[in-house]
């Protein structure tokens, strides 16, 4: 895990990877965005903006991760799109 993390955001990122299979087979959290404290799901919300908005608000800088409920295999990418505009 990357450098830039705190000791608190790696233990909100490993209680998500344990829950991500679970949230993820549930329709009213897949593809959502969750703010994650304390290794507790603090909030789910539809939009990353308006997550990290109730997220600043909420918790200090450092202590909350914000995550997206989508599996590895339903990630979309947008690489061909920007380049071919490009």
């Amino acid at each position: 895990m990357g450098e830039f993390f705190t000791e608190k955001q790696k233990q909100d990122i490993a209680f998500f990877d344990k829950n991500l299979e679970t949230w993820a087979k549930n329709p009213l959290y897949k593809f959502k965005f969750v703010i994650i404290s304390e290794e507790e799901l603090k909030g789910i919300y539809d939009t990353f903006e308006t997550a990290l908005d109730n997220a600043i608000v909420s918790f200090k800088i450092g202590e909350f991760i914000i995550q997206q409920i989508i599996l590895e295999d339903e990630t979309v990418s947008f690489l061909y799109p920007a380049l071919a505009l490009a």
